[in-house]
C-alpha cells in the first residue's frame, strides 16, 4: 500500500509542494523513495501542515484530495481504520463522480483499492471484490495504468486469502503491465501475494523462497515487515519453529516501533503461536494493541471450531476431529480447566489431581511438563492455556464447552490407573 505514494508525489499531493518541487523536511525524500512512506507519523504531520496552509477553501478542492489520500494511507499503517474510513469518504466527496482527468482517475483507483483491502481485512469479501472491480474498470493513460498495476499488486498481496489462483493471475498482470510501462518496481509488492499463494496451494518450499526474496527486496520497512510476517507463517507450517521465530521477531520489532497497530497485533499473535509457553502474555499484548473494529475482532477468532465435552475422554475436537494429545494427563487437564472456566484452578489443586502425596518440588516440575504437553497438543490454540501467578486458566472464549466433570472424579480415575499399573 505504500505504493499509493509512488505514482509521483505531485500526482498524489496535488500542487501542495514547495516551489522547488520537493517535499518539506517531514516529507523528506518521498519522491525518491517511491514505494515507501517512511515513517507514517512524520508523513501524517507533514500532510496535516500542508492542509492547514491550503486554508478552508483550499481544503475543499480536488487538489486537497491527494493530501487526504496520504492521511488515509498513514491511518492504514497506523491501524486506525476509523480514521481511514473518514479519509476515504472525504477524498470520494472531493473528487466527485467523474469524469476525471488521468491523474484524478489514478487517485480514485488507489483509494478504491485501499478501501477494498480494508474491507477484506474486515471479512467483507463481497465489498472488497466490488471495490477492486470498480478500481480496475477505469481506463486511461499512463497514470491510470500505473495505478492499475498497484491495484493488482495490492489485491494479490493483501486481499486474496482463499483465492491463490486468482492471486497468481494478478501477480502476472501486474508484472506484465509494469514491464510494458518500463516501471517494474511498481509491482514489487505483488511478490508477497505470489509467495502466499504458493503457500495456500501447499507449495511451501516455493512459497518460502519467494517470500524470502520479497523480505529482502521489497522497498519500504513496513511492506518488508508484512513480507516477513507471511514468511514466518510459512516457515511455521514447514515445522521450522526456530527460523519462524527469528523472522517474526524482526517483523514485530519494526511494526511496533512504527506504531503499526494492526500488523503489529498480527505479528504478536503469530509470536504467541510459536512461543506456546508464553502464549497468554503475547495474547494480552495483542489485545492491548487492538482497536474497536471488525478487522481487529477477526484476529481473535478461533482457528477452527473448538469443542470440548468435559465429561468424556477423546472429546476435545477441532472442526469435529479429535485432537491427539501427547498424554492422557494433558487431555484430562484441558477438560478440567475448561470446566473451571474463567476461575481456573490453583497449581496445587491441579497437581493434586494427578500426583497426590508426592513432594511439592516434584509436583511443580511435573506440572510444567503437563502444561507444555497441553499447549503443544492444542497447536494454534496453545495460547488458551495460561498461567496467571498461582492460577492456571483455559481461555474458553469462542469454544463450545458442555458436559460436567469434577476434580474428585478425575483424581479417582487416575488413582485407579496408578493402582492397576503396579
Amino acid at each position: 500500500m505504500c505504493e499509493l505514494v509512488q505514482l509521483n508525489w505531485r500526482r498524489m499531493a496535488g500542487n501542495s509542494q514547495g516551489g522547488d518541487g520537493q517535499a518539506n523536511e517531514n516529507g523528506a525524500g518521498l519522491r525518491h523513495r517511491p514505494l515507501s512512506v517512511g515513517d507514517p507519523r512524520l508523513l501524517r504531520s507533514w500532510a496535516e501542515d500542508q492542509l492547514i496552509e491550503l486554508g478552508e477553501s483550499g481544503r475543499k478542492t480536488v487538489d486537497a484530495s491527494g493530501l487526504y489520500a496520504l492521511l488515509g494511507l498513514c491511518a492504514f499503517w497506523s491501524g486506525d481504520f476509523a480514521a481511514l474510513d473518514e479519509m476515504l469518504e472525504i477524498t470520494s466527496e472531493l473528487v466527485g463522480p467523474g469524469p476525471w482527468s488521468d491523474e484524478v482517475a489514478a487517485r480514485v483507483i488507489l483509494q478504491r483499492s485501499l478501501s477494498a483491502v480494508l474491507a477484506s481485512l474486515r471479512g467483507q469479501r463481497e465489498e472488497a471484490e466490488n471495490q477492486f472491480a470498480a478500481a480496475l474498470a477505469l481506463s486511461g493513460g499512463q497514470a491510470v495504468d500505473e495505478a492499475r498495476v498497484v491495484a493488482y499488486s495490492m489485491r494479490a498481496a493483501l486481499a486474496s486469502d482463499g483465492l491463490p489462483e486468482r492471486a497468481l493471475e494478478d501477480v502476472q498482470r501486474a508484472r506484465q503491465l509494469s514491464s510494458a510501462l518500463g516501471k517494474q518496481e511498481l509491482a514489487a509488492v505483488a511478490a508477497i501475494g505470489e509467495g502466499w499463494a504458493h503457500g495456500e496451494l501447499g507449495q511451501l518450499d516455493q512459497a518460502a523462497q519467494v517470500l524470502q526474496a520479497a523480505s529482502a527486496e521489497v522497498p519500504g520497512n513496513l511492506e518488508r515487515s508484512v513480507a516477513q510476517l507471511r514468511l514466518a507463517e510459512v516457515q511455521l507450517r514447514m515445522g521450522d519453529r526456530a527460523t519462524a521465530r527469528a523472522t517474526v521477531d524482526a517483523a514485530r520489532e519494526t511494526l511496533l516501533e512504527a506504531e503499526a497497530r494492526y500488523w503489529g497485533a498480527r505479528a504478536v499473535l503469530l509470536t504467541g503461536a510459536i512461543d506456546r509457553d508464553r502464549g497468554g502474555r503475547w495474547l494480552k499484548l495483542a489485545r492491548e494493541l487492538s482497536l474497536p473494529d471488525p478487522a481487529y475482532d477477526r484476529l481473535f477468532l478461533p482457528e477452527g471450531s473448538l469443542t470440548i465435552d468435559v465429561s468424556s475422554a477423546a472429546s476435545v475436537l477441532r472442526d469435529g476431529a479429535p485432537i491427539e494429545f501427547l498424554t492422557r494427563h494433558a487431555e484430562a487437564a484441558v477438560r478440567l480447566l475448561a470446566m473451571s472456566r474463567s476461575n481456573g484452578m490453583s497449581a496445587q489443586e491441579l497437581s493434586d489431581v494427578f500426583w497426590p502425596g508426592i513432594p511439592e518440588e516434584r509436583q511443580r516440575a511435573r506440572l510444567r511438563t503437563l502444561l507444555w504437553q497441553a499447549r503443544n497438543s492444542l497447536g494454534a490454540d496453545a495460547w488458551r492455556v495460561q498461567r496467571q501467578g498461582n492460577i492456571v486458566v483455559l481461555d474458553t472464549s469462542g469454544v463450545n464447552v458442555f458436559g460436567s466433570i469434577t476434580a474428585a472424579s478425575l483424581a479417582k480415575e487416575f488413582s485407579a490407573r496408578r493402582s492397576s499399573s503396579r
